[in-house]
């Protein structure tokens, strides 16, 4: 239900007698953005569904936002991203997509626009090129006949191996090209940390550094707020991806351990 494109998609879903699904980052009570406060109530109006996880006195918290777009992904059929920076909340939906072995679509955009980075980038990893609304209405009529639940098991684990695992452990040969994107795509401080020989993990600096400060025993948002002499707000978001990654896990509320040994 964001401004943007998510805004449009549900308002012409409803002008073409569809149904619609928002998801919300925060409680009934708390709509966000006020600007599209009329496309909440115009989606239940017209027979659409709108979803929040959260109690209807949860406020508007920015972390909660990356967090609920496992559900996003959850109800798709697909998943088709038209525009994306380097990193942006519809990366984070893919990543939770190829979890959950959904099929990833995706617009090409000028190589030289930041907002085309993260489409680009899908597409080279596998993503399928849609140039005309045909082609993925044409992908998604076969899909929904279906069912999804025949997925193997075995099949499912290799998915999520390859996101959990392959997303952060890279050949040197990897690595070395790797130098290269962050040129291209402006993304710098990141560390290296060699396990052996052959294998290597990379970290941003937001999370290596909160990433040395946890150990097995939980520690509370504040207190790693405080030892880095950051506010909440400042640390929420690099947190909750790093939960995403697996790197961390919230074990209660807002008490943090380290999840893996991994890096050295």
């Amino acid at each position: 239900m964001a401004l943007g494109i998510d805004g449009i998609a549900h308002n012409f879903a409803i002008e073409e007698k569809g149904k619609t699904i928002a998801v919300l980052g925060s409680g009934f009570n708390f709509i966000y953005p006020k600007e599209n406060e009329w496309l909440f109530h115009k989606i239940l109006e017209y027979g659409g569904c709108i979803i929040s996880e959260y109690s209807p006195e949860t406020e508007v918290i920015k972390s909660n936002f990356p967090i609920r777009n496992r559900i996003i992904s959850g109800l798709s059929d697909a998943i088709l991203v038209v525009e994306a920076k380097y990193r942006s909340g519809s990366s984070i939906t893919v990543k939770h997509a190829k979890l959950q072995g959904k099929n990833i679509y995706a617009i090409p955009n000028n190589i030289y626009e930041n907002t085309g980075i993260g489409t680009n980038i899908l597409i080279q990893e596998g993503a399928e090129l849609i140039t005309k609304p045909k082609q993925i209405i044409d992908k998604i009529k076969p899909m929904k006949k279906r069912n999804h639940k025949t997925v193997r098991n075995s099949a499912l684990k290799e998915i999520i191996d390859k996101e959990i695992y392959g997303s952060k452990i890279k050949s040197r040969f990897e690595l070395e090209n790797s130098f290269n994107e962050k040129n291209i795509y402006s993304e710098k401080n990141f560390s290296i940390k060699s396990i052996n020989k052959n294998v290597s993990i990379i970290l941003k600096k937001e999370y290596l550094e909160i990433y040395k400060l946890l150990s097995n025993i939980p520690m509370h948002i504040d207190e790693i707020a405080v030892r880095l002499n950051k506010s909440i707000q400042q640390i929420s978001p690099t947190i909750t991806l790093m939960e995403i990654d697996g790197l961390i896990e919230q074990i209660d509320s807002n008490y943090y351990i380290r999840k893996t040994d991994k890096i050295i």
